[in-house]
């Protein structure tokens, strides 16, 4: 229903709206004028509809619904004419509503660009439009701001979260004369950079380029009636001019025109796939476009960001070793907790959290300081304790976090991100349904293949945006369609330039929604499959739907031809016809 509510109250249904009133009122007052007008109304969305589509080098019109609008007009047929002309706009009405939602998503995207930068000048700190920072100024960044501009840092040292560029859950510390990538977001206190090069540069900046341009470039997938138009129209003039000609009968010549109109082509898809809109939302997943639903059906391979995606994008505490035996595991945890209460790195929110969910005591910790890239001091019962990142770190084996009381580590805290339910069952199905599916991440190698390897699917590591850019045109270029499935901002370039990208909106990260064909409502995986089933089922429908408008559209045509059907009836069995197509495109609502 609220689909329904949508519909209607958009713009794009004024036209059809102002047609069924103008019919309506005909058959108790003025019918010849409602119904001229209707037929007006109805070539003038023809006339728009047709100079949009020469504009964009498409010839593939709707040469029929012309003619028979034309022809209905010339005859006074206008109760003929005022069907046809309601049946065209309801079909342009609902292209236009799913593509006008679609071109929401670019713009939404750019309008979350920063639009100022907080500058150090010698008179103090001012805002500054980030289009006129020059390269060598000094800007501030405060605490869970991003990082606008590609910098050096000139602050001792900052911890960041480089998620909008690699996707990856842990925090990265930086030293003094790093260089910052923009699109980072500072995690610490006020940190002071040194910008190095201007917007239009910056890293942050080439990735939106690289949405832009994927939104450009993705492939145009034609509607299911241009491919079948080109025939059905040169099939309908044979059987119209063939009355005309044979029988020297303008009306045979006009029913036949309106039964052939091509109002099954027109209208089968849209409903079928606003019926596969409608069942997506209803399961939580918002499909931007009528068309995607399309591109679900024939994807056959898809690439999987990880984190986040695949996985639950969080470190999660997995296991405690106690390196003192004069300490339980429970002590430790609410020694590190107390600790790691006031900080916002991730990994202690998790220690925080680990400590409540086991019921542990909230300590009381004092004089806490936290030192980028040390770690965080406190004293608790008159003991100085430190924890930090672990030198005992090998390469694949998550992150691990070190306690220590008084300069002697006492216990050794492991973290790593978690595997999402359902995921080897997703993989089952599509490996099953012969799709081709690969993982990209940003992460090292080794994390990667440590969660993910067991499953036999091929894994890209360590990939930047570009990167997963790269990997979605490649496949491209050998001429398959691809879907892209991630989350985050790392994920946006790959996710716009794919032919199909669905997005989890759990972490709401806008960049990637706003880049992504399909947004899904939470973290359940499995809600990848119920989108592609929809898609899937609602293009085998439209595609029947098709079927049987011809097809009896045919049945029409020759009993028009023969002289058994005048354009009135044959308004009328179009209608029909009409109505038999919508109810069998209905059932991709269920």
């Amino acid at each position: 229903m609220n689909t329904v509510r949508t519909v209607l109250s958009s713009r794009e249904f004024l036209a059809p709206i102002i047609i069924t009133l103008l019919v309506g009122a005909s058959f108790f007052v003025a019918p010849d004028i409602l119904r001229g007008l209707a037929v007006l109304v109805g070539f003038g969305i023809l006339c728009v509809e047709s100079w949009e589509r020469i504009r964009g080098h498409k010839w593939n019109l709707d040469y029929i619904a012309f003619l028979a609008l034309l022809t209905a007009a010339f005859f006074g047929e206008w109760l003929s004419g005022a069907v046809l002309a309601l049946m065209v706009s309801v079909s342009a009405a609902l292209e236009l509503f799913g593509t006008h939602r679609a071109e929401k998503t670019l713009r939404g995207l750019f309008e979350k660009f920063p639009k100022e930068v907080l500058m150090q000048t010698e008179s103090g700190v001012l805002s500054k439009p980030i289009q006129d920072v020059n390269e060598g100024e000094a800007f501030l960044v405060r605490t869970n701001e991003m990082v606008p501009l590609d910098a050096t840092l000139l602050a001792d040292n900052a911890l960041l979260n480089e998620a909008n560029l690699t996707g990856e859950m842990e925090p990265v510390e930086y030293r003094k004369g790093k260089f910052v990538k923009s699109g980072c977001v500072n995690l610490g206190p006020v940190i002071l950079l040194e910008s190095r090069g201007d917007f239009e540069h910056s890293s942050y900046r080439k990735i939106l380029t690289l949405v832009e341009r994927g939104k450009q470039q993705q492939s145009p997938l034609v509607r299911l009636a241009e491919r079948s138009n080109w025939i059905f129209t040169l099939v309908t003039l044979m059987f119209a001019f063939g009355a005309l000609i044979i029988f020297q009968d303008w009306e045979r010549f006009l029913a036949v025109l309106v039964i052939a109109t091509p109002c099954p082509l027109l209208i089968a898809a849209p409903v079928s796939f606003l019926g596969g809109l409608s069942r997506a939302a209803r399961n939580s997943i918002v499909i931007k476009s009528p068309s995607v639903l399309e591109a679900l059906a024939k994807t056959k391979t898809l690439f999987f960001d990880k984190t986040g995606t695949l996985t639950l994008g969080e470190p999660e505490l997995k296991r405690i070793e106690v390196l003192q035996s004069f300490y339980t595991e429970r002590q430790v945890l609410e020694i590190a907790a107390a600790l790691e209460w006031s900080s916002l790195h991730p990994v202690a929110k998790s220690l925080v959290h680990a400590n409540e969910d086991r019921g542990g005591e909230l300590l009381s910790a004092k004089h806490v300081e936290e030192k980028i890239g040390d770690g965080i001091y406190g004293v608790i019962d008159g003991k100085r304790y430190r924890i930090g990142k672990s030198d005992a770190l090998h390469a694949g084996s998550g992150i691990i976090s070190e306690l220590s009381c008084e300069g002697t580590a006492i216990a050794q805290f492991s973290f790593d991100d978690t595997i999402k339910e359902d995921v080897e069952k997703l993989f089952e199905y599509f490996r099953t349904r012969d799709y081709s599916i690969g993982i990209l991440t940003g992460d090292k190698r080794a994390n990667a293949h440590r969660l993910f390897g067991h499953f036999r699917i091929p894994v890209y590591a360590e990939c930047s945006p570009a990167k997963k850019s790269a990997l979605v045109m490649r496949q491209q270029q050998e001429g398959k369609l691809v879907g892209m499935v991630g989350d985050g901002m790392n994920d946006a370039p790959a996710l716009a330039l794919a032919d199909v990208g669905i997005v989890f909106s759990g972490t709401e990260n806008s960049a990637s929604i706003e880049a992504a064909d399909v947004a899904i409502l939470g973290r359940d995986v499995w809600k990848i499959r119920d989108a592609v089933h929809i898609g899937r089922r609602s293009y085998q429908v439209a595609r029947q739907s098709i079927v049987i408008g011809i097809g009896l559209s045919l049945i029409g045509m020759i009993f028009a031809f023969f002289g058994f059907i005048p354009p009135v009836y044959g308004a009328v069995l179009q209608e029909v016809i009409d109505v038999v197509v919508i109810v069998n495109a209905l059932r991709s609502t269920y």
